[in-house]
C-alpha cells in the first residue's frame, strides 16, 4: 500500500484500510492508496498550521518560482503522468495530454498573476489619511478534487492556494488518486516549505474529516452538487469560506439560422468528451423547430463516426467510463426517457464500461435525461417552437454552470449573452469549453464563492484587508 505526504515526507497511514484502484481500461486493481482516517487528516491539518506562517512570509516571488519548480517536474514526467491519467480512469490518451499540457502552460497564469494581485490605493474623504487594500490568505485550505480531471482540477486549486500562501492538504477522488502522487512528488522534490502541501488518500468519510477540521478556514472542492451543499453546511458553522464548483445540465441552444455541420460537430465534442464524463460537457442539446430534423440527422451521422475503444490506441475517440455506477446512470436516464416516449437515434449499447456514444431524440424538458445530469455520452435533442422558448427551456434548471448558442444574428448572441442564466455563455462554440485566462463557475446549484482559474482563483483565495494610516491630526 501507498503512503501518505504530510510535512514534507512520505509517511505510513495510522489506518491500516486501503482502497483498491481499479482500471477502467482493463478492470484490474492497478495499485493501493491508504484510507486515511481522522489521526491521518489531523496529522495533515497540524503540519499546514504550523507551514502558515512560513509560506506567508515568503515573497510572491518566491512562491511564483516554487511553482515553477512543480511544472518542471510535470514536463519531466508529462509521458508518466498522461499515461497513468488515462490507466486510471480511462480517457484517450490524446485527451490525457490536453490535460497536462493545460497545467503545465497555466502554471505561468498562477504564479505571475500571483505575483500582480495588487491592491488599491482608495481616496480619503479626511485630510491626512492615507487608504489601501492588501489581499491575504485565508489560512490552511483543503483541496478536494473529482475523478474526471485528477491532474488539471486539483491543479489550478493548489497552484493558486500556493501563489496566495495558503498551505494545502490534497484529498484526491478515491477512483483517481494516483496521478495525486505525481503532485505529491513534484511538491516534495520543489523548495516550498514543510507542511504547506500534504496529500491524504481516501474516500468519502476522509473528505468529511478533512471538511470538519476547525482549523481548514477555505475549502476548495469540485464535484457534485450534492457533495458540495453538504460541504458548505459543515463550513458555514464554523464561517470557512468555500470555493465551490459543482453539477451542470449545460445546454446547446441551436436557432434556424445556424451552421447545422458546426453546430453538431460542436455537439458531438462536447457530449463525448471524456465519455460524456465532464460537468460543463453537452447535457442537452435544444433546436428550434425549423432547424431541429436536419441537425438531429447531423448529429447522429457524426455521433456514428466516433471510435470507441482502447483508450491508449491512436484514433480512438471515447474510452470506457470510470465505473459501473457512473455507466449505470447513463443506462436508467436514457431507459426512462425511452418509456416515456423519446426515440434512440443512435447507441446506447455498453459493453464492459464501454458505452456506444447515444443521440435522442423526441425529448421532452420534463424528462429525467433533460434535468438531472447524466454525466455520460449521450445527447438528448429537445425541440422548441421557437428562440424565446428555446431561452426559457435552458434557464428551467436547477443547474448554471456553461451554455452555448449556434446563430447567424449578432443580435441574438448579445441577447442570448445577456439572457442565458449561466457562469459562461459562448457564441458559435460548444459550452464544453473553457480557456485558461477566462473565469470558469456556475450560477444556481452549479458553484458558488467565486471562480475557477487565473486571477479570478487567486481572488477567490484570498480576503481583503482595509488599511488605513492618519499621518497628521494626533
Amino acid at each position: 500500500m501507498r503512503e501518505l505526504y504530510i510535512d514534507g515526507e512520505w509517511v505510513d497511514a495510522e489506518s491500516a484500510e486501503g482502497i483498491d484502484v481499479d482500471s477502467p481500461v482493463t478492470g484490474e486493481i492497478i495499485d493501493t492508496v491508504p484510507d486515511a482516517n481522522a489521526q491521518d487528516v489531523a496529522r495533515a491539518v497540524a503540519a499546514a498550521e504550523r507551514a502558515r506562517q512560513e509560506l506567508r512570509e515568503m515573497t510572491a516571488f518566491e512562491r511564483a518560482a516554487v511553482l515553477d519548480e512543480v511544472t518542471e517536474y510535470f514536463e519531466e514526467h508529462e509521458d508518466e503522468i498522461a499515461r497513468g491519467i488515462t490507466e486510471e480512469e480511462g480517457k484517450p490518451i490524446h485527451e490525457s495530454y490536453d490535460e497536462t499540457e493545460y497545467v503545465i502552460n497555466s502554471s505561468d497564469d498562477y504564479g505571475h498573476d500571483g505575483i500582480r494581485l495588487f491592491g488599491d490605493v482608495v481616496p480619503s474623504e479626511h485630510r491626512g489619511r492615507f487608504a489601501y487594500t492588501q489581499h491575504e490568505p485565508y489560512g490552511p485550505c483543503a483541496v478536494i478534487s473529482p475523478w474526471n480531471f485528477p491532474l488539471e482540477v486539483p491543479g489550478g486549486s493548489i497552484y493558486s492556494a500556493i501563489a496566495t500562501a495558503n498551505p494545502v492538504v490534497f484529498k484526491p477522488a478515491e477512483e483517481t488518486p494516483l496521478t495525486a502522487y505525481h503532485i505529491a512528488e513534484a511538491f516534495a522534490q520543489s523548495s516550498v516549505p514543510d507542511g504547506a502541501f500534504n496529500l491524504v488518500t481516501g474516500a468519502g468519510g476522509t473528505g468529511a474529516e478533512l471538511v470538519a477540521d476547525e482549523r481548514i478556514r477555505l475549502i476548495a472542492f469540485t464535484g457534485s452538487t450534492e457533495v458540495g451543499q453538504e460541504i458548505a453546511k459543515t463550513a458555514a458553522e464554523r464561517n470557512a469560506q468555500c470555493l465551490l464548483e459543482m453539477g451542470g445540465k449545460d445546454p446547446i441552444l441551436v436557432l434556424d439560422d445556424a451552421d447545422v455541420e458546426h453546430a453538431a460537430a460542436s455537439i458531438v465534442s462536447g457530449s463525448n468528451w471524456n465519455a460524456g464524463q465532464v460537468c460543463c460537457g453537452t447535457e442537452r442539446v435544444i433546436a428550434t423547430a425549423g432547424v431541429h430534423d436536419a441537425l438531429v440527422e447531423e448529429v447522429v451521422d457524426q455521433t456514428e463516426e466516433l471510435v470507441v475503444g482502447d483508450p491508449f490506441e491512436a484514433g480512438t475517440n471515447v474510452g470506457p467510463m470510470v465505473s459501473d455506477r457512473i455507466q449505470q446512470a447513463t443506462h436508467e436516464h436514457v431507459d426512462e426517457a425511452v418509456g416515456r416516449g423519446a426515440t434512440v437515434r443512435t447507441g446506447g449499447e455498453s459493453e464492459g464500461l464501454y458505452y456506444q456514444p447515444a443521440v435522442l431524440s423526441g425529448v421532452t424538458a420534463d424528462m429525467a435525461i433533460a434535468r438531472d445530469e447524466t454525466f455520460g455520452p449521450v445527447t438528448p435533442v429537445i425541440e422548441a417552437a421557437d428562440y424565446d422558448e428555446a431561452i426559457r427551456i435552458a434557464n428551467d434548471s436547477k443547474y448554471g454552470l456553461q451554455a452555448a448558442l449556434f446563430t447567424d444574428s449578432l443580435e441574438r448572441a448579445h441577447d442570448a449573452a445577456n439572457r442565458l442564466e449561466a457562469g459562461g455563455v459562448f457564441i458559435n462554440e460548444t459550452n464544453n469549453y473553457w480557456e485558461r485566462l477566462l473565469p470558469f463557475g456556475g450560477y444556481k446549484q452549479s458553484g458558488s464563492g467565486g471562480r475557477y482559474g487565473s486571477k479570478w482563483h487567486l481572488e477567490a483565495m484570498t480576503q481583503t484587508k482595509a488599511v488605513m494610516m492618519n499621518y497628521r491630526d494626533y
